[in-house]
């Protein structure tokens, strides 16, 4: 019986494509991991997938039940970021969560400890613009102080508005943005 040379060829090809697709499957971490490694930037990061907009009339931020959670889309997206981010090289982080459970829990489930709770980082949307200045100053502050200290990577898990307020850039859920810090607190996006 005659054997074709066929399948054999095939297999070696589809492997050799594949493999570079894999490497280059981590790519987006890496460079986020590669622009951490220079001093005074920060990872921001919007919390992973809560359906909804904004927060349930009669919310207390204290309590998880009142409040829009992570879905389990929303866990499994948060896990699996940190599992590609630790794939990509980044061992250890900083890490900063707003109050909110869906910025807490995000954080948590990055897997790189407990995330200190920074009331700062609470949401400055809609019905809590009236905090925005208050907080937006105390996150400054905080920044400010980093840069000073200058002990090394951060990521901060937050909302899309307070992200928009430093940044000046929109991202959507479980989305990371590389920031420079500069000595008055304020950011920059890195690359722009």
């Amino acid at each position: 019986m005659k054997r074709s040379v066929f399948p054999g060829v095939w297999a070696v090809i589809v492997l050799a494509l594949a493999v570079p697709l894999a490497a280059d499957d981590l790519a987006e971490e890496r460079v986020i991991v590669a622009q951490l490694q220079e001093p005074q930037r920060i990872l921001l990061m919007r919390h992973a997938l809560a359906p909804g907009i904004g927060d349930p009339s009669g919310f207390d931020v204290d309590d998880c039940a009142t409040q829009r959670n992570l879905s389990e889309e929303g866990r499994a997206q948060a896990r699996e970021t940190g599992e590609r981010l630790r794939a990509a090289g980044l061992d250890s982080i900083r890490v900063f969560a707003g109050p909110w459970c869906r910025n807490f829990d995000t954080a948590e489930l990055l897997g790189y400890g407990e995330p200190v709770v920074l009331e700062a980082l609470g949401s400055v949307f809609r019905t809590n613009a009236p905090h925005r200045e208050r907080r937006m100053r105390a996150w400054r502050e905080h920044l400010a102080e980093e840069y000073r200290q200058a002990q090394g990577p951060a990521v901060y898990v937050t909302h899309r508005a307070n992200i928009m307020e430093l940044s000046g850039r929109s991202i959507g859920a479980g989305a990371m943005l590389v920031v420079e810090i500069n000595a008055d607190g304020s950011a920059r996006p890195v690359g722009q």
